[in-house]
């Protein structure tokens, strides 16, 4: 009877974390991995405002490196926007590589400690594999000053990077 019990209690205990949908991802992860795994993500995508600019852009060269914690409400917020301006930017998914980082902003091939990562999310952009800019955290500006929706500021911060 011990065993039953013990059995039991180790199931209901280990029930959350196995059923949880907001499992830490750490390392590459796939879109559909992350959406699959994290409403949250799933849903900001669905809601997100689409590109506002149809200006055409020199994408030769370009790739992005997305590093962010699954756990961090800046990611929450701010990588499905950041995934559905790209998409609208007409950037494809193959040059785009979506890391996740533990709580101490690394995972197992120490490219948090490598690009000196320290804040969430971090979006790195290259051309022909140079570093040209990034986007840390969240914008800094507040949006009511500006008169800018975030998801536009988003947008304004990528537009600047991808002119360069």
């Amino acid at each position: 009877m011990n065993k039953v019990t013990n059995l039991c209690l180790a199931l209901f205990i280990s029930f959350p974390i196995l059923g949880s949908t907001n499992l830490m991802l750490v390392g590459d992860i796939s879109k559909d991995e992350l959406f699959s795994t994290h409403r949250k993500f799933h849903q900001n995508y669905l809601d997100a405002e689409p590109l506002s600019s149809d200006e055409k852009l020199d994408l030769d060269g370009i790739s992005l490196k997305v590093l962010f914690g699954t756990w961090c409400h800046d990611s929450q917020r701010e990588i499905p926007k950041l995934l559905r301006l790209l998409e609208d930017i007409n950037i494809k998914p193959e040059l785009i590589s979506l890391i996740g980082l533990n709580y101490q902003k690394n995972e197992p091939e120490n490219r948090g400690v490598i690009l000196k990562i320290k804040k969430t999310p971090t979006i790195i952009f290259y051309r022909y594999k140079e570093e040209i800019g990034r986007i840390e955290e969240s914008p800094k500006l507040n949006f009511e000053q500006v008169g800018m929706s975030p998801v536009t500021l988003l947008e304004e911060n990528i537009l600047f990077i991808l002119k360069s």
